[in-house]
């Protein structure tokens, strides 16, 4: 069921900054991809750590967009084999998405909380000659997807709320 959602304010503020975020991040990959290349052509040397810090950027900027994907109804849905239930069941299936979202997120929260943590406490930096800490690649994937689970519990929530009120207008 691909339905508008109003996010509340803050959240798709946060969701936008993201995503421009996202979008700034992407440009400085491509400048800087375009920068290593021309070092290697007419220098013929590359820039020192450009790979390893435009993998940090790329990752940054997949997950970033992450929340807006789902905000905006963007990610991928298959609806074919729910179409075909009552309106009962296809309530049943909101219900237990919702609660594996719940679930899910508090898990992969807490799981990737415990990984910066563990980042921190280590000084754990990539294997390149910069020796880059990782922390902060993993301070965005951890923020990322908590928004991203925020926002798709919402619109899941939305969801099952509107075909609540749809199996209540159909007694009626």
């Amino acid at each position: 069921m691909s339905t508008e959602v109003d996010l509340p304010r803050p959240l798709a503020r946060l969701i936008r900054v993201m995503g421009l975020i996202a979008g700034v991040l992407l440009l400085i990959i491509i400048l800087l991809t375009v920068a290593d290349v021309l070092s290697r052509n007419l220098r013929d040397r590359s820039i020192l750590g450009t790979v390893d810090l435009s993998t940090m950027l790329l990752v940054a900027t997949a997950y970033l967009g992450l929340a807006s994907a789902e905000a905006d109804n963007r990610h991928v849905s298959v609806e074919l084999v729910e179409r075909r239930f009552g309106a009962r069941a296809r309530l049943l299936f909101s219900a237990l998405r919702a609660a594996v979202l719940v679930g899910l997120g508090a898990l992969m929260t807490w799981g990737l909380t415990e990984v910066l943590i563990s980042a921190v406490e280590r000084g754990e930096t990539t294997n390149d000659i910069l020796r880059l800490p990782t922390w902060p690649a993993k301070v965005v994937v951890l923020f990322s997807f908590a928004a991203f689970f925020v926002v798709a519990i919402w619109r899941e929530l939305h969801t099952f709320s509107m075909q609540r009120a749809e199996q209540n207008g159909d007694r009626r």
